[in-house]
């Protein structure tokens, strides 16, 4: 029976993850095979129809899905949608050790995603339904979490102990929000530059009463700038985690402050950064990364995701950083140059030496003029 539990989550996946040809796109439909339909859910609560692509979205007809229920042709999320609510998903959840209790708050986490991206644009609005958000957004996050020593190696009683993550670029709250269901004890920081998506970030993390996370408006590389809390933050993270915001050289960049470094205030620790990552990596990267994982592997699940996570530690970040050409930007107006300010006034005097291009302006004393009071006729008479 445990031999069946353990490879359960392979013979899903070795049944759903049936990839379709670029028939998809004509007017042709798909149906399902019969060894995989056996192993569909049958319960009220399933969301989706499964196909030999994977999964139907929400709305579709029947076990048929054509050409038609796209509006641009078919996009690569469908591949990877999947319904919180399905055996596979719970069976993909299981076997990462997630309660059902957390599966819960991250089947409603995909809820409330689809419900605030109809207001503003969290995540990409095309294909956006619970399915999408859940197994291209959620699982892939939750993937890290099967990582050795994620986030710190446990204590001796097998529990966890309390680490220090921030989220860079979280834009619609991923991965911080997944992790933070499942790792409750572990303090998270939500960082990102657009207000609005932290805000439905905030009313997020209060729907699901996580208690365990913050946000901050800004730039990442200005936190530790901040004159109240800048000097706490500064390389006092475990995690870095982020998922495919930027060029990683320039993510390096942005966060060489923020991870803890080996030797300093916190000891012999050292920081890591866990980054999610699709598609080619620069070459100063990829000498120096300690591990690159792909999703599906972390999930042992073939089709599950197009990404892979790479992690560097803290001073190989920083080596990173030194090469990438970076520079920080000043903001501001900055100091005036008063010597400058002062020749270039006087080169644009004229001859009279009146300045007369500015409002306010003036005019230089000139001593030989008589002075025009309006009295000069007054006479001023005694009393006798």
């Amino acid at each position: 029976m445990k031999m069946w539990s353990k490879s359960w989550p392979l013979l899903c996946c070795s049944f759903m993850r049936i990839h379709a040809s670029s028939t998809l796109a004509s007017s042709s439909a798909f149906v399902v095979p019969s060894t995989a339909a056996a192993f569909l859910p049958s319960t009220a609560s399933s969301k989706f129809h499964a196909t030999a692509h994977g999964r139907y979205p929400s709305g579709t007809k029947g076990n048929k899905m054509t050409a038609e229920d796209f509006t641009d042709g078919p996009s690569t999320s469908l591949d990877f949608g999947m319904d919180p609510y399905s055996l596979e998903a719970r069976s993909l959840t299981e076997s990462l050790g997630i309660s059902s209790e957390h599966h819960d708050l991250l089947s409603k986490h995909a809820e409330l995603v689809v419900e605030w991206n109809g207001r503003l644009n969290l995540i990409s609005r095309k294909d956006c339904n619970i399915e999408v958000v859940f197994g291209r957004h959620i699982l892939p996050s939750l993937a890290i979490a099967a990582l050795p020593d994620f986030p710190l190696p446990k204590n001796e009683d097998g529990s966890f102990p309390q680490a220090n993550i921030i989220d860079v670029g979280t834009g619609g709250g991923f991965p911080g929000i997944p992790l933070a269901i499942i790792f409750p004890e572990s303090n998270f920081l939500l960082v990102d530059s657009i207000g609005k998506k932290l805000k439905a970030v905030e009313e997020i993390v209060s729907e699901l009463g996580l208690e365990n996370v913050k946000t901050h408006h800004g730039r990442a590389e200005e936190i530790v700038d901040d004159p109240i809390d800048g000097r706490k933050q500064k390389n006092s993270f475990d995690i870095c985690v982020g998922r495919s915001v930027t060029s990683m050289p320039r993510f390096c960049y942005w966060i060489q402050d923020l991870l803890k470094k080996k030797g300093g205030r916190n000891g012999n620790e050292e920081g890591r950064l866990v980054y999610i990552i699709g598609g080619e990596v620069e070459e100063s990267v990829v000498s120096r990364v300690i591990s690159d994982v792909a999703i599906d592997e972390l999930l042992q699940c073939d089709g599950a995701s197009d990404k892979r996570t790479l992690i560097l530690s803290a001073s190989d970040v920083d080596k990173v950083a030194n090469e990438s050409g970076e520079r920080r930007h000043k903001r501001g107006p900055g100091k005036k140059n008063k010597k400058n300010e002062t020749s270039n006034r006087n080169a644009k005097a004229n001859d009279d030496g009146e300045w007369n291009r500015s409002k306010g302006g003036w005019a230089k004393k000139d001593n030989s003029v008589k002075k025009n009071r309006g009295y000069e006729k007054f006479k001023r008479y005694g009393t006798h």
